[in-house]
């Protein structure tokens, strides 16, 4: 869709006799050198920010409870043997500070990374279902360069505006085997959309008018994961999941144009809780992104992803009775997406609270995580802030 802001009379009638040499000047502008002025995000590269759709308690440990966290819908084990209903909601905006040479750029996102249910059933069973955010795609980014139109060199300004994600709906059922051993299953869907917004405009506001034009993908994949877990001896289990996912495809207007596969995953953790008050965890994860590459266009490379975490949660000093929970946590991860062969990659320094709010009935967590970002051979590079905040009742 193209269209031209409002100009004079006599700018209008000039600026619609050119229309066809306007229109021959943009397709030739694609072979004249731009200066990038502002990046939106690192993050945000290709499909987008790979959000980790966890609770706000396995955020405050940089992901670290992921694989062991009944509210964290990672592996489907976990909610195994849960003896109550529980709710649960999420929020976790981020704000993010990108340099590029002499450039400093500042964004924010807005997410709701997590809503989840459980509800237990008997014999050790719990049934969950959970939606989480798997990529964010925000960001603006401005171009500047030039288009030769009937001759003539002129300067032109491009904004590429991104606004989108792909989310991940999980229905799984855990079980508990006595006392030592879980397993679980579950299904997933992989739905959303990008809209993307690129506007044109030229120096020459009277006789060219901007031209606007957009385009909207949406998402549709399927996926199965399994997990279990299991107590090697007092104090000391092992948890681990796999998702194997199924075909996944890009469509416009409802035909599908690219298609690929759900990134398949692989995690494991060993969980220590052998201090009375205090757990312990350090684990992995390997997702292979380039599972979407043939989604992807000639500009996005995909690479496999290979992360590193560990953590910790303390009790601390109680309140009405209960005690505090104190968390903290580091992580280094690999980006999925770049425009180049280079890896963007991001270490995580996190800390939390959980704070009992109305005993056993109702809790709130609170994370903050610092993210640092850097672009393999290149001086760009992003931190960020992300804080989170979620609450946990249980009727």
């Amino acid at each position: 869709m193209s269209r031209s802001k409002q100009q004079p009379t006599s700018a209008r009638r000039t600026a619609l006799a050119r229309a066809p040499m306007l229109a021959a000047g943009l397709l030739l502008v694609a072979s004249v050198p731009a200066v990038a002025t502002a990046q939106g995000s690192l993050g945000a590269l290709g499909f987008g920010y790979p959000v980790n759709g966890m609770s706000t308690r396995s955020s405050g440990t940089a992901g670290a409870f992921g694989e062991i966290d009944p509210l964290s819908p990672i592996n489907p084990a976990s909610i195994g043997g849960t003896r109550s209903t529980v709710l649960s909601a999420q929020a976790e905006p981020e704000h993010r500070t990108l340099t590029f040479g002499t450039v400093r750029e500042k964004t924010s996102s807005q997410r709701i990374p997590l809503l989840s249910m459980i509800f237990p059933a008997r014999g050790g069973v719990a049934v969950g279902v959970s939606a989480r955010g798997f990529l964010d795609r925000s960001y603006t980014t401005t171009t500047t360069g030039s288009a030769v139109i009937d001759g003539n060199t002129l300067p032109t300004s491009e904004q590429l505006s991104m606004r989108g994600a792909i989310g991940d709906i999980r229905t799984a059922i855990g079980w508990q085997i006595g006392n030592r051993a879980r397993v679980g299953l579950g299904g997933h869907i992989f739905t959303g959309e990008n809209t993307a917004v690129r506007e044109r405009t030229f120096a020459d506001t009277l006789q060219f008018g901007s031209t606007l034009d957009s385009s909207r993908v949406t998402y549709f994949g399927t996926a199965l994961s399994l997990g279990g877990e299991v107590r090697l001896f007092k104090g000391l289990s092992a948890a681990g999941s796999y998702r194997s996912g199924n075909s996944f495809e890009a469509r416009i207007r409802d035909t599908t144009r690219a298609s690929g596969s759900v990134p398949a995953r692989l995690g494991g953790v060993l969980r220590y809780d052998g201090i009375p008050g205090s757990t312990f965890a350090a684990g992995f994860e390997q997702v292979k992104w380039s599972d979407m590459q043939s989604m992807a266009s000639s500009r996005t490379t995909a690479s496999d992803a290979l992360n590193y975490y560990g953590g910790a949660e303390v009790a601390g000093p109680r309140m009405r009775g209960i005690p505090v929970l104190i968390r903290a946590g580091y992580a280094r991860n690999e980006l999925p997406f770049s425009t180049t062969a280079a890896r963007v990659t991001e270490t995580r320094i996190s800390g939390g609270l959980g704070l009992p709010i109305a005993r056993e009935s109702a809790s709130i967590d609170f994370s903050i995580q610092r993210a640092n970002r850097a672009l393999a051979g290149s001086t760009t590079k992003e931190s960020a802030w992300l804080l989170g905040v979620g609450i946990q009742i249980r009727p």
